[in-house]
């Protein structure tokens, strides 16, 4: 009688492990999962910037003649804006950043930037994804730190 009370004991040992394991892997089962997609706003936590003063700009417009579907005396004029920033941060490292674009969009940005940033403001520059911490750089965006 005494063996099948220890096998009765150990019985029910295993059905309430086994009903509590289910009941584990169901409520693991409903939570909300994520979606599995990255959101821009996962990526901008990688975004690299710099900051620092705005030691000096060159703005350059470019307007050059291309020709059209390979025809010779048939050109069209295609324009572009340069910009390049020199800026250097709190610890004195100095560094340059530029965008050349012919994109009617990105000219009228680059031209805002020139227009709006003077010598001296505090700014962040966007590098994107990959900052190579060389001494000329592209750049994304530019913000004006304001205090």
């Amino acid at each position: 009688m005494k063996i099948l009370s220890i096998n009765g004991k150990n019985i029910m040992k295993n059905i309430i492990l086994l009903v509590t394991c289910i009941a584990f892997l169901c409520s693991c089962a409903t939570n909300n999962k994520p979606s599995g997609k990255v959101t821009q706003q996962d990526l901008n936590m990688f975004r690299k910037t710099f900051e620092g003063t705005l030691l000096s700009k060159e703005y350059e417009p470019y307007s050059r003649e291309e020709s059209v579907m390979g025809i010779p005396l048939w050109k069209k004029s295609v324009t572009a804006n340069y910009l390049q920033l020199t800026v250097m941060d709190k610890n004195g490292k100095v560094r340059k950043f530029y965008d050349y674009s012919d994109e009617k969009n990105r000219k009228a940005e680059l031209e805002e930037y020139n227009n709006k940033l003077a010598n001296g403001d505090t700014i962040v520059v966007d590098v994107g994804f990959i900052d190579e911490g060389l001494s000329e750089e592209l750049f994304d965006i530019v913000t004006k730190k304001t205090y």
